[in-house]
């Protein structure tokens, strides 16, 4: 009559022992924050900072196999690191997260890629795509992080992914959606706390700085690469940029929408929204939005959810036709200081990747950065998918990357 008691009892035991040992596992990967600063509004000051976990080299390439083969690219383990630095926000300090992903056992100083990620819609459910929110999961909950971010991460390199203001702890902030100034800033910022979180950890860092970027993120990233250059070129020295399908000529791609406002565009709903984040973050625009559409809107949710896809029922007739015909000279000039091609020379080398038949940021972009920068003498590659849309390049961009950035 004591045998099934016992029997209970030793299994109790075990199931006891066993979350014992799984709490233990996950402690060694997650491990208490680290507030190294709490008062200071320095920009690029390292607030804190958590280890959030460890994925082995084989893991990677395992999550990374949806996509393509990168098991002879994925040679190393990685940490990664959740870490709150100040930065700004319309001008006025703030302090935002982002992620650091640190191969390890490295033998020498580390080089340090910043990947800038893509749009993510601000609503509920999306929270997983947010780079400080990685777990080291499959492609299929984050794939810059868990694909672009942990590859480059496990091939020898620091990868810091900025969540920009409006995600993460800024979630309750709008976000300024392809506005160039605002992300480059928050970017720059984010590469001076991984050197700080560097640092912190007795980590070499060997000072050359790469840049990637996909669809928004790849304006960032050439963003950040124009601000490093010219507005802060004492700091860092970036040695090359590799960037997929971004927003590079907001001009002509403005035009374009406005132009062919009796088209439907499939995608008009991010590009309303961008029309908000403009008119928002520019100090100079702040024009009404009654002036601008001609329904509702008041948050960026609203110039979301657009209730057309034709550009001509979803804003006013009166602003199409201004901005057509060059009266509305603020926005205009908005527009054309948002664009990244004119006006500078990059240093370094920069890599394009498009797809010619991508319908959500259009293959000129590409073409018309890639023509300018050459016509000034930068050192531009483009590289052209025939046919390919905004996603299928990844994995050969990828892998092209790694090549071209690891042959500087």
């Amino acid at each position: 009559m004591k045998t099934p008691l016992f029997k209970n009892s030793v299994m109790a035991l075990l199931l006891l022992w066993l979350i014992t040992l799984l709490s233990a596992c996950s402690q060694e990967d997650s491990t208490p924050v680290v507030v190294t600063n709490s008062s200071s509004t320095e920009r690029g000051l390292l607030i804190s900072y958590q280890q959030s976990g460890r994925i082995t080299a084989s893991e990677i390439a395992s999550n990374g196999s949806t996509i393509g083969d990168v098991s002879t690219l994925t040679t190393k383990d990685v940490a990664f690191y959740k870490i709150v630095y100040n930065s700004l926000y319309k001008g006025e300090s703030t302090q935002v997260t982002g992620l650091v992903l640190i191969p390890q056992n490295a033998s020498a100083a580390l080089p340090l890629i910043q990947h800038h990620h893509g749009t993510i819609i601000p609503e509920s459910g999306s929270e997983h795509e947010v780079p400080s929110n990685y777990t080291g999961g499959s492609t299929e909950n984050n794939v810059e992080t868990s694909f672009i971010g942990a590859v480059m991460a496990s091939n020898g390199y620091v990868v810091s992914l900025p969540d920009y203001t409006g995600y993460g702890e800024t979630s309750h902030l709008e976000h300024p959606y392809t506005v160039h100034h605002e992300l480059a800033e928050v970017s720059v910022d984010m590469i001076r706390a991984t050197k700080n979180l560097l640092n912190e950890l007795s980590i070499g860092f060997s000072n050359a700085v790469f840049l990637t970027g996909w669809s928004e993120g790849g304006g960032a990233g050439l963003a950040t690469h124009k601000y490093l250059q010219l507005k802060y070129p004492d700091e860092f020295v970036v040695k090359g940029s590799s960037l997929l399908a971004g927003p590079y000529d907001y001009s002509a791609f403005f035009s374009d929408v406005l132009e062919n406002n009796a088209q439907a565009w499939d995608n008009l709903s991010i590009y309303s929204w961008g029309m908000y984040a403009l008119n928002k973050f520019v100090t100079s625009l702040n024009q009404s939005n009654q002036d601008i559409w001609s329904y509702p809107v008041t948050h960026q949710i609203d110039a979301l959810y657009v209730p057309s896809n034709k550009p001509n029922e979803v804003f006013m007739a009166a602003f199409i036709q201004s901005f057509n015909d060059g009266t509305n000279a603020p926005f205009i000039e908005a527009v054309q200081e948002n664009s990244l091609i004119k006006d500078w020379m990059p240093v370094g080398s920069l890599f394009f990747h498009s797809g010619t038949a991508d319908a959500i940021v259009p293959h000129y972009n590409s073409i018309n950065a890639h023509a300018q920068f050459q016509s000034v003498g930068a050192n531009s590659t483009l590289y052209e998918y025939a046919e390919e849309d905004h996603y299928t390049p990844l994995y050969d961009y990828v892998v092209t990357t790694l090549n071209d950035f690891n042959n500087l």
